[in-house]
């Protein structure tokens, strides 16, 4: 083991939020920081991103370069895929709406894809990005020494001067099973025997640690170990599950023309719900939330789609893909989908058949003492409130976190109160009487708005979209 320095700021994750929290601190001048992520390369992972209004105020709350390059790379990333995706006669008639439509094909919402329509009403725009792309774009504004990857967090000590966190190194990362999406028909014995590897130890001792490890965070898990939250140490299933087929070939003309001319009308993507919000199921006692079907035109004859659906673990857990698509052609039976679009969902491939049971931090949990903090330690991002991605605010929120976090260690820091661990409580205190009031809101949003009506969305959008988090950072500050 070795103990190079102590540093005045640990962050563990380099994801998005780990690497905006690192440039919020070095553009406020605080540079003894150090960034470790568990994973062994900064590879080309993960879906891609909606970094909506409220995130892009937050970035440039951040750092100006930061807003600037996301800004560039996303609107490149938009216009690539929409380039490669259309026919010439569908750029020429391009429509920039995603739009909601109830099973008679008749829209019950729209969500504008126009860049300048959000900055005119919010102030800021909207781009989608990339996961891998905006981690990337993030961590090249950071010195390439401060950020080390293949550092996996076993264990943390907290005294009254310093935090000593321990890694290994040199090991495969299991999958995380709370933010993966799964293929069905992986192989059975694909992971990698960890007892033939070498495995090395290390420990750094920080003055503050920021958790930004994600949904699945090891310093959750040590800090709510033998604690009134250790039920809330990991993630709690939503009770929704993610079923998809991203690429079906050689679709028959006659469902193209069927599918186009009912619900595409047009567009590359729509999503589809039964008009009440609760759909009774048929033979069933009661009701329960409705399926939602996102359909996804691939090119002439090709489709793809992803299903939300109300499902139990026991119903996508350890099923083979043919079970999962029946289950899912079966649900939307009971929900009154159309045997075209329960046709799409038989047509799925079962070798590239993906399912995902989505998970959540809640933030209303009813407890005396803060529950993202405790002495030096703070956590950030999905860590401290994960939540299901229906309303594309997992990460938008966690940039919020950053550029709020980073003012209020950069406040400890140059008050010089490093030592003062009244002052440092105080602080991250504040930040959550600040955030969680705010997440409360989003993940019941989350939960809910595929029932809203545009009226009650866009009441939804002026609240989250019109905020910056720069008058919060100020308020922060002199408060």
């Amino acid at each position: 083991m070795s103990l190079d320095q102590v540093y005045d700021v640990l962050i563990v994750g380099a994801g998005p939020v780990g690497l905006a929290t690192a440039i919020a601190l070095r553009k406020r001048g605080i540079e003894n920081i150090l960034v470790i992520d568990q994973a062994r390369s900064f590879r080309p992972v993960g879906q891609v991103v909606d970094v909506l209004p409220n995130g892009l105020k937050a970035l440039r709350c951040i750092s100006e370069d930061a807003y600037q390059q996301i800004t560039t790379v996303g609107l490149e990333f938009i216009q690539a895929r929409r380039q490669k995706s259309r026919s010439k006669e569908e750029k020429v008639n391009e429509k920039k709406f995603w739009c909601q439509k109830n099973l008679q094909g008749e829209v019950v919402r729209s969500i504008s894809l126009d860049f300048n329509y959000w900055v005119n009403r919010y102030g800021a725009g909207r781009v989608s990005i990339p996961w891998h792309s905006l981690q990337t774009e993030l961590r090249k504004l950071l010195p390439s020494e401060i950020v080390k990857a293949n550092h996996r967090c076993v264990d943390i000590t907290q005294n009254p001067n310093l935090v000593t966190v321990s890694c290994i190194c040199d090991q495969e990362i299991a999958t995380n099973p709370f933010a993966h999406w799964e293929n069905v028909n992986q192989e059975e014995g694909s992971n990698i025997d960890l007892s033939t590897q070498a495995i090395s130890e290390q420990q750094f001792q920080a003055k503050l640690v920021v958790a930004a490890d994600g949904i699945n965070s090891t310093i959750r898990q040590l800090l709510y170990a033998d604690s009134a939250l250790s039920q809330w140490a990991k993630p709690q299933y939503s009770g929704f599950s993610a079923i998809g087929c991203f690429h079906i070939e050689h679709v028959s003309d006659e469902i193209m023309q069927q599918l186009e001319e009912k619900y595409l009308q047009g567009d590359m993507v729509v999503t589809l719900r039964p008009d009440s919000p609760q759909a009774k199921l048929q033979n069933k006692s009661q009701n329960i939330e409705s399926p939602r079907l996102m359909l996804i035109k691939r090119g002439i004859n090709a489709l793809g789609y992803l299903l939300h659906t109300p499902l139990s673990l026991d119903s996508i857990q350890n099923k083979s893909a043919t079970e999962i698509i029946n289950s899912a052609v079966d649900l939307l039976l009971e929900a009154d989908f159309p045997t075209i679009l329960t046709h799409v969902v038989k047509l799925s491939n079962p070798a590239t058949l993906i399912s995902r049971p989505y998970y959540i931090h809640p933030a209303n949990i009813l407890h005396e003492q803060p529950i993202w903090s405790k002495e030096r330690l703070v956590l950030a991002g999905d860590a401290a409130h994960g939540m299901p991605p229906f309303a594309a605010q997992g990460a938008n929120q966690g940039l919020e976190d950053a550029a709020i976090i980073g003012t209020a260690i950069a406040n400890i820091i140059h008050h010089n109160a490093l030592d003062n661990q009244a002052i440092i409580e105080r602080q991250f205190s504040k930040y959550e009487q600040l955030r969680r009031p705010l997440i409360e809101e989003v993940q019941e949003a989350t939960m809910y708005n595929h029932s809203w009506s545009q009226e009650l969305w866009e009441k939804y959008g002026d609240k989250i979209y019109s905020r910056d988090v720069a008058n919060m950072t100020h308020e922060f500050i002199l408060n």
